[in-house]
C-alpha cells in the first residue's frame, strides 16, 4: 500500500495511514469524519454535511475511511463484497465535498490500539478541532470508542462533536448492509431511494471475443474492480459515461456468465443506446437503474437476438418516459 499521497484524478489527495511520528502537517483546522463509507450513501452523506457545517468555510473536512473492510480480521468468515470499492469509494467522498480522504491500513496494530491513541494521532497529525460521528461508530480495542466514548474525549480535548442521528426512508433505516441486500436481490430500482443515487460500477474496458459485435449488439466488457458486489445475473436498464467526466448516456447490458455462448466467467457488459465510441482501454462508471430480465438460454441465435432486440426497446421506453 503507497505510504504517502495518491493521486485521485479529483483533485482530492488521499494519505495511507497515520506517521507514528513526526511533525503536524500545515493546513487550515480540520473536522474528520470516520467511516468505512461503503456505497457513500444518504447516511454517509448527512454525516459529511455535519462535518462540513462544522469547519465552515475556512476549514477542511477529512474523512477518514480503511482498507481492507474491517471485516477480513472482525469476520473473516462473513466478507462482504463492496458496493464501492476503495478506488471509487475515494471518487465518491471527493464528489461529496472533503478535502482529503485519509485510508487507514485495517490491521492488528489498528485493531489493538487504544481508542484515544487512535484520536489523538489523528488530533495531532490533523490539527483537528471537531469530529462528527455516526450512531454506530466503534473505534479502536474491542469498539471500545463508541459514541460516548468520543464524546467525553472531545469535553477533554475541548473539540466540537457532532453525532448524526441514522438516515431513516419510510421505516428503512439507511445501511450499506441494507443496501447490498437489495442489490443481492436485485432491486436495483429502489437502490437510490437509501443511497442518493443508482447503483454504480467503476472499471475498465477490456476486449472481449466480440461476439456482440457480430450480432449487432457492440458492448464494452467492463474488467470491474477487486471486491466488487455486483447485482444479480440478468440483464439491466444501465447508464454509461466516462470516469474522466461526463453526463451518463442511456445504455442497456448484463451481468452474468452468457450460457448461451458456453460461458464460465462472470462478465459485466453495458451496450450504448446512442453512437458510442471505441472505448477500449478507458475507465467507465456505469450506473445500473432497472432490472429487465434473468440471464436466459436460447435455441438459436436469431433467438438471441430478437430477445435483445427486445431488451434494447425496453431500455429506450425506460429512458423515453424517465422525469
Amino acid at each position: 500500500m503507497p505510504p504517502s499521497v495518491a493521486d485521485l484524478g479529483t483533485g482530492v489527495p488521499a494519505v495511507f495511514g497515520i506517521p507514528l511520528n513526526g511533525p503536524p502537517r500545515d493546513g487550515p483546522p480540520t473536522v474528520v469524519a470516520v467511516g468505512n463509507f461503503d456505497g457513500v450513501h444518504l447516511g454517509h452523506q448527512r454525516l459529511l454535511q455535519a462535518a462540513r457545517a462544522m469547519a465552515g468555510p475556512g476549514g477542511a473536512v477529512v474523512a477518514v475511511t480503511f482498507e481492507p473492510h474491517p471485516a477480513h480480521l472482525l469476520r473473516p468468515q462473513a466478507v462482504p463484497g463492496l458496493l464501492t470499492p476503495l478506488r471509487f469509494r475515494r471518487r465518491l467522498l471527493a464528489g461529496a465535498g472533503v478535502e482529503e480522504v485519509l485510508v487507514i491500513p485495517f490491521n492488528d496494530r489498528l485493531r489493538g490500539q487504544e481508542p484515544g491513541e487512535f484520536l489523538s494521532r489523528l488530533r495531532h497529525q490533523l490539527a483537528v478541532v471537531g469530529l462528527a460521528a455516526g450512531p454506530r461508530l466503534s473505534l479502536g480495542r474491542d469498539g471500545s470508542g463508541g459514541v460516548d466514548f468520543v464524546r467525553a474525549y472531545a469535553r477533554e480535548h475541548q473539540l466540537r462533536v457532532e453525532v448524526v442521528d441514522q438516515v431513516v426512508v419510510g421505516a428503512v433505516p439507511v445501511s450499506s448492509s441494507e443496501l447490498r441486500r437489495l442489490l443481492q436481490e436485485g432491486r436495483v430500482s429502489e437502490y437510490p431511494r437509501l443511497a442518493g443515487h443508482p447503483f454504480q460500477v467503476m472499471g475498465e474496458v477490456v476486449r472481449g471475443e466480440g461476439l456482440g459485435r457480430v450480432l449487432g449488439f457492440p458492448t464494452a466488457n467492463l474488467r470491474t474492480l477487486p471486491a466488487q458486489l455486483l447485482p444479480p445475473d440478468g440483464v439491466y436498464v444501465m447508464t454509461w459515461r466516462p470516469a474522466s467526466g461526463g453526463e451518463p448516456r442511456p445504455a442497456v447490458g448484463s451481468v452474468g456468465t452468457r450460457p448461451h455462448f458456453s460461458g464460465r466467467d462472470r462478465r459485466f457488459e453495458v451496450h450504448g443506446l446512442g453512437p458510442t465510441p471505441d472505448l477500449y482501454g478507458q475507465e467507465l462508471i456505469a450506473g445500473v437503474l432497472e432490472r429487465i430480465r434473468g440471464q436466459e438460454t436460447f435455441r438459436s441465435d436469431a433467438e438471441l437476438v430478437a430477445k435483445m432486440a427486445e431488451d434494447r426497446r425496453r431500455a429506450e421506453e425506460f429512458f423515453s418516459t424517465a422525469p
